[in-house]
């Protein structure tokens, strides 16, 4: 969970929006991986105690993720780039159980989240 009040939701204007309607205030996310990039804005940074592990069958060592993210903002030449190291954060799911996940779970702005990454990219942000 990535938010203003535990400092992990980045402050690019993808997060703070056109107005205070739109500003995001928490996004949620379910699995993933981490990123790095030398440049660009973090949107999801993810805290000190993160780990990364493997995929199976490989028997990975799990690593520290800390000081990478989950979400890289970039401006290439006259382009953008949103780069999200996971994506349920963005669907409208039920797991086999029956269970909602992503956009439709309450308590997250994951909609106005994904809502502000298509203005930011087609540059109304």
């Amino acid at each position: 969970m990535y938010s203003r009040e535990n400092g992990l939701l980045g402050r690019p204007p993808i997060t703070e929006g056109r107005s205070h309607c739109e500003q995001v205030q928490r996004v949620v996310t379910f699995t993933g991986q981490s990123l790095s990039a030398a440049a660009g804005s973090e949107l999801l940074i993810l805290g000190d105690s993160s780990i990364d592990y493997g995929p199976p069958p490989l028997a990975v060592e799990p690593t520290s993720a800390a000081g990478r993210s989950q979400g890289i903002t970039l401006e290439l030449g006259s382009g953008r780039v949103v780069v999200l190291g996971e994506a349920a954060e963005l669907t409208a799911q039920k797991d086999d159980k029956g269970r909602s996940f992503g956009v439709q779970l309450p308590d997250n702005d994951n909609q106005q989240f994904a809502l502000n990454i298509l203005h930011w990219l087609s540059r109304l942000i």
